[in-house]
């Protein structure tokens, strides 16, 4: 048996629903997962509330670790005992769950399952970001909107190790200080003088402004970002941007975006995950910090999320 969170009807947070369902025996390439940790991504709280349209009732999540228990006809990826982790696979809000081979990453020694379901997800978008969407070099001038963030911070710290000189933005004042210690230069998000500030630093503009804010910081990027530069639009916590097009398109700035599960697939998988684990092992994303929350209290960590009170990953453990 395994305790799963499970939503009926799209809504508030208080539409995530214990349930307890029998796991049976994974089919044909798939396998069965234990589950030690449960990732909480900003993604979940859409799912739940409607604003990406799925058929109902679903098991919540798409991030988890844990331990293969039991594999079925034709899985040779990975065996019995294997650690794994997974970032895109909807139906993580579970105790156990039965799951596809083809999307488990074996973790190594060093990275535990519960770090994985705290950063893997996060880790794999801020990997998008620098090395797929937007190759980063060194002495490449960068501004990230929302550098406090779950994956801004990763592309923040990333592309501080990666030789770029890094600007970033924070929602609160009170975030300041955590940012400027792996940012050359920090401003609020909200300042109405930041496309002013980043080009007095730079004042031909950035290479590459990484959004993670929308709506309200846009404009603001735009008046950062050098001609001929480009928006990367990963995030929108303020909402979807306004775009002037024609302007973008007069001034040649490229607009780039996508979904992680889009760009990390396949092959590239592992790629990505080879080279995350090595930024993590070296050092270049600082310290993975999360906090545990029982998997049934998985309505109050959304309500948190919804209010803003909660601060760095969260992570579900069974």
């Amino acid at each position: 048996m395994s305790t799963v969170i499970r939503v009926h009807q799209a809504g508030a947070p208080s539409v995530l629903t214990a349930e307890t369902e029998e796991v049976g025996a994974p089919g044909a390439g798939q396998v069965r997962l234990r589950q030690d940790a449960i990732g909480v991504n900003f993604v979940d709280t859409l799912f739940r509330d409607g604003s990406f349209r799925v058929p109902v009732p679903f098991v919540a999540g798409v991030e988890g670790a844990g331990v293969v228990e039991a594999i079925g006809r034709g899985v040779t990826r990975v065996a019995v005992g294997d650690r794994v982790g997974y970032f895109f696979a909807p139906g993580s809000y579970a105790e156990a769950r039965i799951i596809d081979a083809s999307v488990l990453i074996k973790l190594p020694d060093d990275v535990s399952n519960e770090k994985s379901a705290a950063f893997l997800t996060k880790g794999l978008t801020a990997w998008m970001a620098v090395r797929a969407l937007y190759p980063l070099k060194a002495k490449d001038r960068v501004l990230v909107q929302g550098a406090s963030g779950g994956v801004g911070s990763l592309v923040a710290r990333w592309a501080k190790s990666l030789g770029a000189t890094v600007i970033g933005t924070v929602g609160t004042s009170a975030k300041l200080g955590a940012v400027e210690r792996y940012v050359d230069h920090v401003f609020l998000a909200a300042d109405p003088e930041l496309g002013d500030k980043v080009r007095a630093i730079e004042p031909q503009g950035v290479d590459v402004v990484f959004e993670f804010v929308g709506r309200a910081s846009f404009a603001a990027s735009m008046k950062a970002v050098r001609d001929g530069g480009a928006i990367v639009n990963i995030g929108a916590a303020s909402g979807p941007p306004e775009m002037d097009r024609s302007n973008m398109t007069a001034r040649g700035i490229r607009l780039l975006g996508g979904s992680t599960a889009q760009h990390v697939a396949g092959p590239t998988v592992q790629i990505a995950a080879t080279e995350l684990f090595y930024a993590l092992r070296n050092g270049s994303l600082g310290e993975i910090e999360f906090t545990r929350n029982p998997l049934v209290n998985a309505a109050r960590v959304h309500e948190d999320i919804a209010n803003r009170r909660s601060s760095g990953p969260q992570i579900l453990v069974p």
